[in-house]
């Protein structure tokens, strides 16, 4: 088995054993593809690899951290699971709904595929990469794992209110991040303080 292929399977692993803790129910379809099913529909997800160093459009780009896909339409139901790897070992895994990906991706015509560089600084994000930027993607399952509530934030990616829509749901991932890495304290959360985000249904 080719180092590729095998990273793939121990992605697949990983990512099954995730959704799986969480009480989603991922299989694989007679054609081979990733599919959770949810209360309102089916979810196809992808497995995607960091690009070697021989894959990436720019030769000069260093250990600069590139996913790159073949070109698609986005959709709310398609999820691309970007795993990244110190070594053997799974460092992390992005996961990443297709509209962000589509936006965030630079399409090579002749190559037919989009690649995402998460070390790309962008103008638009006060000069944060895209790692910076989209953080609040990486090792986060809820998105899948709890799909309707994603989407119950998001409107059509290219509607006007789609970028509210989007900063909502990503406030909503911030201050499910925070309440996780809340230091342990002997008094309570005060109630003020959650009782207006849907975080708190999230971290149910």
């Amino acid at each position: 088995m080719s180092t590729d292929k095998a990273k793939e399977k121990k992605a697949e692993h990983h990512i099954f054993v995730e959704l799986l803790k969480r009480d989603a129910l991922p299989y694989r379809t007679a054609g081979g593809g990733l599919r959770v099913n949810t209360p309102t529909c089916r979810l196809e997800l992808r497995v995607v690899l960091r690009q070697t160093q021989d894959e990436r459009l720019d030769d000069d780009a260093g250990e600069e951290c590139r996913f790159a896909v073949a070109d698609f339409q986005p959709r709310p139901e398609l999820f691309f699971l970007c795993a990244e790897f110190d070594g053997d070992e799974i460092a992390g895994v992005w996961v990443l709904p297709s509209i962000p990906f589509f936006i965030y991706s630079v399409l090579d015509e002749k190559r037919g595929c989009r690649e995402l560089n998460l070390d790309a600084r962008q103008k638009t994000m006060e000069e944060l990469s895209l790692r910076e930027y989209c953080s609040f993607f990486r090792n986060r399952w809820e998105p899948v794992a709890q799909y309707d509530l994603y989407r119950s934030f998001m409107t059509p990616w290219n509607s006007p209110d789609f970028a509210d829509g989007w900063e909502n749901f990503e406030d909503e991932m911030m201050a499910l991040e925070a309440i996780e890495n809340r230091e342990p304290r002997s008094e309570s959360i005060p109630i003020e303080e959650i009782v207006f985000s849907g975080a708190a249904a999230l971290a149910n």
